[in-house]
């Protein structure tokens, strides 16, 4: 510390506090699942008060004037990705296509600047999260949130009778699923250049050993091929094969796809045997499709642990802050639907999970890259303190690097456990009947000898379900 007063040191260590504490607030070091307003927003979303909640989102962008609840406007508000996505999911479910389309437009705004970013505002972000954490990112939603906001698009374009933006919808999911292999590959390569400095540490067994012991299963996940969300796929397909304008080629292949990625289910298998043969979805009685959206999605939450690394001058212990995927019990079942006093049964053929893991292991290399890249980049500053500064600085980095070790842990929340589904003869007009709450039920009519597809959103038992009944 020659050269350097006490005063003199006191002012510099009291600097860098300042200026760690104003890079924590700007990165997030509060995770985002602990939010009030998000958990706020979680609750009335699994309560199945979807317009509460949208309302409160649109607050919450200066949408909504308070006193009158007129809306104003959407607006892709930049840095607003999660709650426009939630807002727009909320919207639809509350029975408001149109607004939700509107927050569904100002997102693929969003999408398009941030996949246009320019490299100055990337580089300038990945120097911030080497210093704090990945939160200061701004956030990109990952291909399997994007391709269900198209989706979702696409079902409240259909609702409305606009069959050709629906169309549009559809077309651009199977694209963004087609674009996310190459978009890993580079987001892999690109972390792989920032971390090419710490490459040596990154390889080392104790890292690779702190990992293995921390992340013990992520091998042992059943994944699905490529980014394709078979729920999707199918319910394109049953859009392409049904009524005028139907595409039974297109809505072949997609079905094959489905076939091939999940297997076993004899009524995606029965479908496709039908526009193979038959060149149409039944085998020539009109018949009824169920699709159920039901639970809750995966969340993340942050595991953080500590690896060995080497400095220049000596050899430490630093804390990394990872993402880990957190099942959220959702108590859904679909056991409980009824269509006339004959109980439904459905069966499952597509999981979030798998679809969010599918992601999670494409993206983990890139992921621990910056994660220890950011921890080593503390680990230096934390010597180089403690040389220049003695044990106090040693003390005001290891603080720092401590309390800023964390992990993006955002997510849109408005995403379902799985799917599940079923097909039954539409012989007589019947009431379907889909049980929420405390003795309370939905009930749908449906028509006699029409091919009809029912699809039904509920995200908990307590939930009013969302129900939509097209005719194909």
């Amino acid at each position: 510390m020659s050269g350097i007063s006490g005063q003199e040191n006191s002012a510099a260590v009291g600097r860098i506090l300042w200026l760690m504490a104003m890079l924590c607030l700007l990165g997030g070091c509060v995770s985002y699942q602990s939010s009030d307003f998000v958990q706020n927003i979680d609750q009335r979303y699994q309560a199945g008060q979807y317009l509460a909640a949208a309302e409160a989102i649109e607050q919450q962008l200066g949408l909504m004037d308070v006193k009158t609840r007129e809306l104003a406007a959407v607006e892709a508000r930049s840095g607003e990705v999660l709650l426009h996505l939630e807002a727009a999911e909320n919207w639809r479910l509350a029975g408001n296509p149109r607004r939700a389309i509107a927050h569904y437009d100002a997102l693929e705004d969003l999408f398009k600047d941030k996949d246009v970013q320019s490299g100055a505002r990337r580089f300038g972000e990945n120097i911030g999260a080497a210093l704090v954490n990945d939160a200061v990112r701004s956030y990109e939603p990952p291909p399997a949130e994007r391709i269900l906001t198209n989706f979702y698009k696409a079902l409240a374009f259909w609702s409305l009778g606009e069959k050709d933006n629906a169309r549009v919808e559809f077309n651009r999911a199977n694209e963004r699923a087609r674009i996310a292999v190459e978009r890993y590959e580079a987001m892999i390569v690109e972390a792989q250049q920032e971390g090419r400095d710490a490459n040596r540490n990154l390889q080392s067994s104790g890292v690779q050993s702190a990992l293995r012991q921390n992340f013990p299963n992520m091998d042992q996940w059943q994944v699905y091929d490529s980014f394709v969300n078979p729920a999707v796929a199918y319910m394109n397909a049953m859009f392409l094969a049904g009524g005028s304008g139907s595409d039974i080629a297109q809505a072949e292949t997609l079905l094959e796809r489905v076939n091939g990625m999940i297997g076993g289910n004899p009524v995606i298998a029965q479908d496709l045997l039908n526009l193979r043969k038959q060149g149409r979805l039944n085998n020539g009685a009109a018949q009824r499709w169920i699709v159920y959206e039901s639970g809750l999605s995966p969340v993340y939450g942050e595991k953080r642990f500590s690896i060995p690394w080497f400095t220049a001058n000596a050899f430490i212990q630093v804390t990394v802050a990872l993402p880990e995927l957190v099942n959220r019990p959702s108590r859904s079942s679909v056991n409980g639907l009824a269509v006339g006093n004959q109980a439904l049964v459905l069966q499952p053929f597509a999981r979030m999970d798998r679809v969010m893991q599918t992601e999670f292991q494409k993206r983990w290399s890139a992921t621990v890259t910056r994660a220890i890249v950011s921890a080593a980049s503390k680990a230096v500053l934390q010597d180089r303190m403690a040389k220049e500064m003695g044990p106090l600085g040693n003390i005001v980095g290891m603080v720092y690097a401590n309390a800023s070790a964390s992990a993006d842990t955002r997510a849109w929340h408005a995403m379902p456990e799985q799917w599940s589904l079923a097909k039954i003869p539409a012989k007589q007009s019947e009431n379907l009947q889909i049980p929420y709450g405390s003795g309370l039920a939905t009930i749908l009519s449906l028509p006699a000898n029409k091919d009809v597809l029912i699809y039904i959103k509920q995200p908990s038992p307590t939930a009013a379900p969302y129900v939509e009944l097209f005719y194909l």
